[in-house]
């Protein structure tokens, strides 16, 4: 099955052809569901019984489950980097 999501960072990010404000949106996308649309990537391949049970396609890449993901990912994240820096 084909993998849509584009895992690796390119800077024209629609494909149009040149380096746009659109585009500034787009990596800030990519960026923020990457946590999320890799743990989509893991239900898929990595225990796809789970996966099916689930019912998690790739079309889930940037939906609401990979956005929640994401967001505690990145919270936690951005909390420990806090803590760590106030030490």
């Amino acid at each position: 099955m084909y993998d849509p999501r584009q895992w690796s960072f390119v800077t024209d990010m629609n494909y149009n052809g040149s380096i746009t404000i659109s585009d500034v949106w787009l990596w800030f996308k990519w960026l923020y569901f990457y946590p999320g649309d890799g743990f989509i990537y893991f239900l898929i391949n990595g225990v796809p019984d789970i996966g099916r049970f689930l019912e998690i396609t790739y079309s889930d890449y940037g939906g609401i489950l990979s956005g929640v993901i994401s967001f505690i990912v990145w919270v936690v994240g951005l909390g420990i980097l806090g803590a760590l820096a106030d030490e």
